[in-house]
């Protein structure tokens, strides 16, 4: 059976846990504005908190809740899903936000997959009928 780290004093399960999903995305940031990944100090000024308390909260090693709140803040801002950032089990919880336009757009593709499968469903049902047909009457040559 592996042996699982030991939590160090001030630090728990949740904050690690949380604290490497902040590392996951402050590293897609800079990737989705076309930079580098964003840096600890990058995410310390748009929150106007200290590079040493982010590097805190990445670690694991908890905060006030007013810190976890602005940097909580800053990513849904971003359009990341605060329900995959704290879920303990987020296997099944989409890591960016559904925004209204998502929603919309997929409601539309779904409207014409539809629609195009009735068309195909209703040539292929006279094609199914056309050779059915043929069958019965003793026309088809083998």
């Amino acid at each position: 059976m592996p042996k699982t780290k030991a939590s160090a004093p001030g630090e728990n399960l949740n904050s690690v846990r949380v604290g490497k999903r902040l590392v996951s995305i402050r590293e897609e940031l800079g990737r989705f504005h076309g930079e580098h990944a964003w840096s600890q100090a990058q995410v310390a000024r748009q929150t106007g908190l200290t590079q040493n308390i982010i590097h805190r909260m990445e670690n694991g090693k908890g905060g006030q809740i007013e810190n976890w709140l602005k940097v909580l803040a800053l990513y849904e801002k971003e359009g990341y899903n605060l329900n995959w950032i704290l879920t303990e089990n987020n296997i099944l919880v989409s890591k960016l936000q559904l925004q209204d336009a998502t929603q919309d757009a997929s409601a539309n593709i779904r409207a014409e997959l539809l629609k195009r499968l009735d068309h195909y469903s209703q040539v292929h049902n006279q094609e199914i009928s056309d050779l059915r047909a043929l069958l019965v009457s003793g026309k088809a040559n083998w």
